[in-house]
């Protein structure tokens, strides 16, 4: 399977996985936060193992039963340095 992968535009950490049959009936609807898009990001083939932001057998499995697979991916980065960094 070649997933294509979507952001929400106003939960940057909200990622959906679908095909491409289903892309194109897909709405910004299912994104936490009203209001927003769908960003496209891109199309990947099947990685097993070596993919890190989700599992591709759940998402496959809800591709089949819903269309899509919707996950979040927190990241690590601040709006700020730390005052002080440890000695």
């Amino acid at each position: 399977m070649e997933f294509v992968i979507f952001r929400c535009s106003k939960d940057p950490e909200t990622f959906i996985v679908t095909d491409e049959a289903h892309a194109d009936k897909l709405s910004a609807d299912i994104c936490p936060t009203p209001g927003g898009r769908l960003e496209r990001i891109g199309r990947f083939a099947e990685m097993g193992e070596q993919r890190l932001a989700f599992n591709e057998a759940i998402a496959r499995s809800a591709i089949r039963s819903r269309g899509y697979y919707l996950f979040g991916a927190k990241t690590f980065s601040t709006a700020e340095w730390p005052a002080a960094m440890p000695g």
